[in-house]
C-alpha cells in the first residue's frame, strides 16, 4: 500500500489526476476513473473531500503507478496513527448509530403510548374516520422498530468487518 497526501484538492478527479503517473513502458496504463474508484474504495472519507484538511493521508493501492513525488513509505508511527484514526472513526460511527436507534426507539415508544392514550381514543370517538389512520400509525411504528433493529444488526456486522480489515494493515516489524 502506498500513501499519498491531500494537498488541498477539493475534487476527487483533481486528486486522481495529480497522483497518477504518466504511463510508461514500466507502468500499466490506468485511467483517471479507475484511480478515482480505487481511491474512494480505500478512502471513503474522500466522498467528502471538500471537508478534509490539507495533509490528510490517502491510501493508494500498489497496482497504481504514482507520480514520482507523490508517494512515501509509511513509517510505523504514521501507520499506527492512520489505523487509530480509522478505528476511532468506526467507533464514533457505532456510537452515532446506536444513539440514533435509541432516539428512534424512544420516539416509537412515545407514538405507541400516545396511540393508547385517552386523548387518542377521544379523537377516534370524535372522528371515527381517523381510526384506520391511527391504527396504521401504530402498525408503522411497530414495523419501524423491527426494521431499525435489523438495520442496526447489519450495520454492526459491517463495522465489525471494517475493523477486521483495518487489522490487516497493521505493520509488523
Amino acid at each position: 500500500m502506498k500513501i499519498a497526501e491531500l494537498k488541498g484538492e477539493k475534487a476527487l478527479k483533481t486528486l486522481a489526476k495529480r497522483l497518477l503517473a504518466e504511463p510508461s513502458k514500466k507502468t500499466k496504463k490506468t485511467t483517471n476513473a479507475e484511480m478515482e474508484a480505487a481511491l474512494l474504495r480505500l478512502n471513503p472519507q474522500l466522498s467528502q473531500i471538500r471537508d478534509l484538511e490539507e495533509g490528510t493521508p490517502i491510501l493508494v493501492p500498489n497496482e497504481f503507478a504514482l507520480a514520482a513525488d507523490e508517494s512515501f513509505t509509511p513509517s510505523r508511527g504514521l501507520t499506527e496513527a492512520l489505523l487509530r484514526q480509522a478505528q476511532e472513526a468506526v467507533s464514533r460511527l457505532r456510537g452515532v448509530l446506536k444513539e440514533r436507534v435509541a432516539n428512534s426507539a424512544e420516539e416509537t415508544d412515545g407514538v405507541q403510548s400516545w396511540l393508547k392514550s385517552e386523548h387518542a381514543k377521544a379523537i377516534v370517538r370524535d372522528s371515527p374516520e381517523l381510526k384506520e389512520v391511527l391504527s396504521g400509525a401504530g402498525t408503522a411504528a411497530k414495523t419501524l422498530a423491527k426494521e431499525q433493529a435489523t438495520a442496526l444488526s447489519a450495520e454492526e456486522s459491517a463495522l465489525a468487518k471494517i475493523n477486521s480489515q483495518l487489522a490487516t494493515f497493521r505493520v509488523k516489524w
